[in-house]
């Protein structure tokens, strides 16, 4: 059922002085082989407004955003686009009318300019001979970005560009075509804080300019910062709209996952840690870190906050195996550790989960039960041959022990959701009992109702004693996991905070230099 307790209904837009939607979705539908991908709904969105959408991953997000930008057709249903109904066969059509939308993963041509990329699809200046004006060209994509307040030769290959002024880049393109609706999927995954500042500037610039947004994100912070409306998709179906200012994080949690989750972030484990597992004295890696001294306990989970750039990761791998330390020294449960790499790490019993899941942890062409064994595969061999028989068991248990869902063990990973895909790499690993967990950004991208059973299966390990490193730039879930917070800034541990100094506030401060202890 649709809950329209936090929101007007459609007949609101004609009472006096309210303009008319500039976009209207009436019992819009599609399905595919008979299943049901989206329930037929209603909803509306006004000219200079920010509707955040949100759901868990196959609520039904992408399947509404290919039918506002032309990849798919409703199957029953009406779109009526700036008052009169539409039908898109193409994304060029959505593009041509005004109707723009900047996907997660950006396309773009890596080896052309940005003037090049730019101007993809439209007729290139011409010089008097009939070649193209090259000067002419790179002067309109300059006055492109300048008219969105972008300063980025235009000469500079796209490739090379920061991810921000990449997603700047494509939204100034967007723009420059004229898109009264720009719908943006995920566009903060791979940004900074610095830079989802910056490109919240830039919305909220074009929302006073009376440009329409649909704001797609698994970061409830982020639609409760940028959005005027949210609404909610759960298996299909539109359960909700809320006023954003009128509604608050525990009602929508219920929303999207059908039930209440009492604890997003669980604390089960004891509030007394045990003996260190690992500690490091005055490690340095030249040009990443330097000087960092911490110890880690078992049973606690410690994390590390830091600005992009901060050294947070470097410091992970390093202590993993795949940088050298050049100073300093490590011990590894109660033993001297002096890694001389991954495999080194897993033997010794620590385990380190990358932050960028698809290059550095999955290979997604393959199995499920290939990506799960590799993990683990030594353990059920015998004379150096691997028992198929005890493989597949040893998934299936992994299966039901990590609740991932997938059709079979030999579906592909990259066809599942990014939260199974995450309880999958964290099976991988996690199978092999280790005692330190080293845990690189492991929500990220993922939506609610997964990232609460990954806080759970953290929580678990510290449970039993495990010693957990977590590393995220999700400031509500680090300070909601961690027993204490490490703040590094330019490569150093500045600040250690616990207790009543674990704060939001502190530690941004800290991460910027600025915390005064």
């Amino acid at each position: 059922m649709h809950d329209e307790t936090s929101t007007g209904t459609s007949s609101a837009a004609h009472r006096a002085n309210v303009p008319e939607p500039i976009l209207r979705l009436h019992r819009v539908d599609k399905a595919f082989s008979g299943v049901h991908a989206l329930k037929p709904i209603d909803l509306e969105l006004s000219a200079g407004e920010i509707l955040g959408l949100v759901g868990e991953n196959g609520a039904g997000k992408s399947t509404l955003i290919k039918l506002l930008s032309g990849v798919y057709q409703p199957d029953a249903g009406i779109i009526t686009w700036r008052g009169s109904p539409v039908r898109f066969e193409a994304p060029r059509d959505a593009l041509d009318a005004g109707i723009a939308t900047i996907h997660q993963e950006l396309e773009y041509f890596s080896e052309l300019p940005v003037a090049e990329n730019m101007l993809l699809g439209e007729r290139w200046p011409r010089t008097s001979w009939g070649g193209t004006d090259w000067n002419r060209l790179h002067a309109e994509a300059g006055r492109r970005l300048g008219e969105f307040g972008i300063e980025i030769s235009t000469h500079r290959t796209f490739g090379k560009l920061t991810a921000a002024e990449r997603q700047e880049v494509t939204i100034a393109t967007a723009l420059s075509r004229s898109a009264r609706l720009l719908i943006l999927d995920e566009p903060t995954a791979s940004l900074s804080e610095p830079e989802v500042e910056r490109l919240f500037g830039h919305l909220k610039q074009l929302r006073e300019k009376q440009v329409a947004m649909v704001y797609v994100s698994h970061r409830l912070d982020e639609i409760f910062t940028l959005t005027n409306r949210v609404a909610v998709l759960r298996d299909g179906e539109l359960v909700s709209t809320h006023k954003t200012a009128e509604v608050d994080v525990s009602r929508l949690i219920h929303d999207m996952v059908g039930r209440p989750l009492e604890q997003v972030y669980p604390r089960t484990r004891s509030a007394h840690p045990g003996d260190p597992l690992l500690k490091l004295k005055q490690v340095t890696c030249p040009g990443m870190f330097e000087d960092i001294t911490f110890a880690l306990h078992a049973g606690e989970i410690v994390g590390l906050a830091g600005l992009t750039g901060a050294g947070r990761s470097e410091l992970a791998r390093a202590i993993y195996g795949l940088y050298p330390i050049e100073q300093g020294v490590m011990r590894l449960c109660e033993k001297p550790w002096v890694p001389a790499g991954p495999r080194h790490a897993l033997e010794a019993g620590l385990v380190y989960i990358p932050e960028e899941r698809k290059r550095h942890g999955l290979v997604l062409d393959h199995s499920l039960q290939e990506s799960l064994s590799i993990g683990f595969s030594e353990l059920l061999s015998r004379w150096g041959l691997i028992s198929h028989r005890l493989e597949r068991e040893r998934v299936l248990e992994i299966l039901k022990s990590y609740d991932i869902r997938a059709a079979d063990v030999s579906q592909p990973m990259g066809t599942l959701s990014g939260g199974n895909q995450q309880k999958a790499l964290l099976a991988r690993w996690l199978e092999r009992q280790p005692q330190v967990i080293i845990l690189d950004e492991p929500t990220r991208g993922i939506d609610v109702g997964a990232k609460a059973e990954i806080h759970a299966i953290i929580d678990r390990l510290a449970g039993q004693g495990k010693a957990v490193l977590f590393i995220s730039s999700d400031l509500p879930e680090l300070l909601g996991m961690s027993d204490r917070v490490l703040v590094m800034n330019r490569g150093t541990i500045r600040t250690e905070l616990q207790g009543e100094e674990l704060t939001e506030h502190n530690v941004i401060l800290a991460a910027s230099g600025l915390y005064d202890a």
